[in-house]
């Protein structure tokens, strides 16, 4: 198996911090000059399209060189550790890594609310019938946005984010969002725009990578896309990436590891490939032998303290809660299992460990402009 760490020169967060460096609204992070030289030939209209789950290995595996996705593709750059939709995408809109923003994975241990907190849907992972008056998400994880940003710098650039309809005033299809973008960047007024589409993702935690339907998908995704950039107009540039990729992936019922999980304090937490956990005091030794003998082949073992010096979360002030989220050891998975956590839904793919395959993302970058680079 083939593992690849975070990159965070050349990463998804080093995208928002290029266009943040071109809007002149302080970056933090390296900018990609790929990108950057891009953008210096300066537009009225930029446009980011993060297509959830496309990683590298499915666009190289089911379109030709010749596909518009595959054609522009600048280079290939990294998610963030890990490489997963709640710590990645929040990654490339508060332009902050997975340390500073808090954002980690999708079961997040709040200490406060004593909660195995689904971040996005604002609910309890273990127990549904649970009720939170308010959203734990808007209360410990409110970040100024890349759309703040820009505006500070920038008052006369307007900024929109257009998403599927799951959010309200939200989109049917990938297509409609184009169709609204086709719309912005026909004004006059200067704008930013991000876009972000569910799919390749939720179709391949359900069929797996190599699966036809996936071809049949970035087919489609690809085809719209080609069809928007042929009508753009040369004042405006797009620029098309992931949050992660996927690999196919074996279940492992740890849920049933009843001697592991009377080891624990609280049942395990963040994602399947990166998984959180609570040992009882004076236990850590014996949890760390015996994971190691039943699931050392598949997942790396770290300690808090050897997670946090790693950097896999990124390098920067950390954020209050990063320490009550971490427990005392993470398991990141090293080969194509996963762990469930519970009964219920089987996954064919997944995400959020150490693999190239859900580390490697595309930077496509696409514009018509010629001539020379804006002084």
């Amino acid at each position: 198996m083939d593992v690849k760490y975070p990159d965070y020169q050349n990463s998804i967060l080093n995208v928002s911090h290029t266009i943040l460096d071109y809007y002149q609204a302080h970056p933090k992070y390296p900018t990609i000059p790929e990108l950057k030289k891009i953008l210096d030939l300066g537009f009225k209209h930029v446009a980011l399209i993060l297509l959830d789950g496309m990683g590298t290995n499915i666009l190289e595996k089911h379109l030709d060189e010749q596909a518009f996705l595959r054609k522009h593709m600048a280079k290939k750059i990294t998610s963030v550790f890990p490489p997963t939709t709640v710590a990645a995408t929040n990654a490339v809109l508060t332009a902050k890594p997975p340390i500073e923003s808090g954002y980690l994975g999708w079961v997040q241990y709040f200490k406060k609310e004593n909660t195995n907190h689904v971040v996005f849907l604002d609910e309890d992972f273990y127990d549904s019938k649970r009720t939170f008056h308010n959203s734990l998400r808007e209360m410990y994880l409110k970040h100024k946005l890349i759309y703040d940003y820009i505006k500070e710098s920038n008052p006369d650039v307007k900024t929109y984010e257009l998403f599927p309809d799951f959010r309200p005033n939200g989109y049917k299809s990938f297509h409609f969002e184009l169709k609204k973008l086709k719309e912005i960047t026909s004004k006059k007024d200067k704008s930013f725009s991000y876009l972000y589409w569910a799919n390749p993702d939720l179709l391949e935690h359900e069929v797996g990578i190599y699966n036809d339907r996936i071809k049949v998908e970035l087919e489609k995704l690809n085809h719209e896309l080609e069809m928007f950039s042929q009508t753009m107009n040369d004042d405006t540039v797009i620029i098309v990436i992931a949050d992660h990729g996927l690999v196919d992936v074996e279940p492992i019922d740890l849920y049933k590891d009843e001697v592991l999980l009377k080891l624990l304090l609280r049942m395990p937490s963040i994602e399947p490939r990166a998984t959180n956990f609570f040992v009882k005091p004076f236990k850590k030794h014996k949890f760390k032998k015996m994971f190691n003998q039943k699931y050392g082949k598949d997942y790396k073992l770290l300690s808090k303290n050897e997670l946090l010096y790693s950097g896999l979360l990124g390098q920067g002030d950390h954020h209050l809660l990063v320490d009550s989220f971490l427990g005392d050891f993470m398991g990141i998975a090293i080969s194509n299992k996963y762990f469930r956590f519970k009964e219920g839904k089987l996954f064919k793919a997944h995400h959020a460990g150490l693999l190239s395959g859900e580390m490697e993302v595309p930077l496509i970058i696409y514009h018509k402009k010629n001539g020379t680079v804006k002084k």
